[in-house]
């Protein structure tokens, strides 16, 4: 029997987490400068916008379907509310998200 020893797997998984935290700080496949997985800019802001619209579209034709069940204009308009406010919401939470790769330097974010 040989006396050499085996590869000491916690160096290898240090080795590991070192190359993936180097990739990752630059820009690499999962890294930071990636705008919320992967995207660009214009990418992001166009899924703003179409989660914006989507909210509001499926609002409205909720509205739409209650007006012609129930009679009267008031599921229009509860509707294109409720939408708006779920558009925002949308909007807020991929904002808000954006930030997760590097958390604030206060603590909780």
């Amino acid at each position: 029997m040989s006396e050499s020893r085996p590869p000491n797997p916690l160096r290898r998984l240090g080795e590991d987490i070192d190359k993936a935290r180097s990739q990752a700080d630059d820009g690499g496949p999962g890294g930071r400068a990636d705008i919320t997985s992967g995207g660009t800019a214009l990418g992001f802001g166009l899924r703003i916008g179409i989660e914006l619209i989507a909210a509001l579209c499926v609002g409205v034709a909720l509205g739409l379907l209650a007006d012609h069940y129930l009679g009267g204009h008031w599921g229009l308009i509860a509707g294109f509310f409720l939408g708006s406010a779920a558009g925002m919401m949308n909007v807020f939470r991929a904002v808000r998200g954006m930030g997760r790769g590097n958390p604030p330097a206060g603590g909780v974010g």
